[in-house]
């Protein structure tokens, strides 16, 4: 018979561990699949075949702050990992993802996309340098995709700045003719109606925070599969509305809280979530960093 049924594969490997090995695995990242979240990769997995055409397709992901966006372009970029091409002797590097820096600053943003490809940065470089020597790198790699995170940033420009810097997007995505996938919070929406020529090229795909229903459900269901306890959990619909309760639907509060259980339930022994742990305030407070 299967030992802990009540898990899926890779996490009944985990609870045979020890209790420390248990707790240092659940404290550390790790994808969990839910419904809207493949829709998002299945939408980028769509964009990255996209043929290449003049005018390519984008993509505004878009989320309050926790939602699970950051975590999705990480998925997405670990499944189309850079290779080594041995016909050609280049390295094809399918996504590149770089993080939005604190203000529309072409020449800033040029240096991270240089970072992010690996490349050196030339010393005392103008910007028209930065932009040949990245064109010229990114074509060579050949990416699918171009992604920014946290692309709200760009409101903390003048509007002249950000309509330069969204300009100089426009003139990415047209030079490379790759998608441009812009990741945000709800402010980003206002940051890409500056170019009215750019925004119209976005499609905006949502993260909305969780409420109550089927998808809820489900999620935590496969989130406590994931969870290396050596019983099976129980968290009931009152449970479930707290949780959502106090964590006002936001991603990463919910699997904080979650976690956060789970430990407690390896120290005490107990080796599962019980509807009691879930209305006992001060864990719940405490899983969100909040004073008991």
């Amino acid at each position: 018979m299967t030992e802990f049924p009540h898990l899926y594969p890779a996490a009944r490997v985990s609870a045979a561990l020890s209790a420390e090995e248990r707790i240092r695995r659940i404290r550390a990242d790790r994808w969990v699949s839910y419904p809207r979240a493949e829709a998002a990769l299945a939408k980028l997995e769509m964009l990255m075949s996209f043929p290449e055409r003049a005018r390519m397709p984008n993509l505004l992901l878009v989320g309050e702050s926790g939602m699970g966006k950051t975590m999705i372009i990480e998925k997405f970029a670990r499944d189309h990992a850079a290779r080594f091409d041995d016909a050609t002797g280049r390295l094809h590097m399918p996504v590149v993802a770089v993080q939005m820096v604190s203000g529309p600053d072409e020449s800033r943003f040029y240096r991270r996309i240089l970072a992010a490809i690996g490349a050196p940065e030339p010393p005392r470089a103008t910007l028209s340098i930065l932009e040949s020597l990245a064109l010229r790198l990114l074509s060579e790699l050949r990416p699918g995709m171009l992604v920014i995170d946290e692309i709200h940033s760009l409101q903390a420009g003048t509007i002249r700045e950000q309509a330069r810097f969204l300009n100089m997007l426009r003139f990415l995505g047209n030079e490379l003719r790759v998608p441009l996938v812009c990741v945000g919070t709800a402010q980003a929406r206002n940051a890409l109606r500056t170019d009215d020529q750019l925004v119209r090229r976005f499609e905006a795909f949502a993260l909305a925070p969780w409420r109550e229903g089927d998808d809820f459900t489900g999620l935590m269901s496969t989130l406590t599969r994931t969870l290396p306890l050596r019983r099976e959990s129980q968290v009931d619909a009152k449970a479930l509305s707290r949780i959502l309760s106090v964590t006002v639907g936001i991603t990463s509060g919910i699997f904080e809280v979650v976690s956060q259980l789970a430990i407690a339930a390896i120290e005490s022994g107990e080796e599962r979530i019980m509807p009691g742990d879930v209305s006992k305030g001060g864990k719940l407070q405490a899983g969100l960093g909040e004073p008991v």
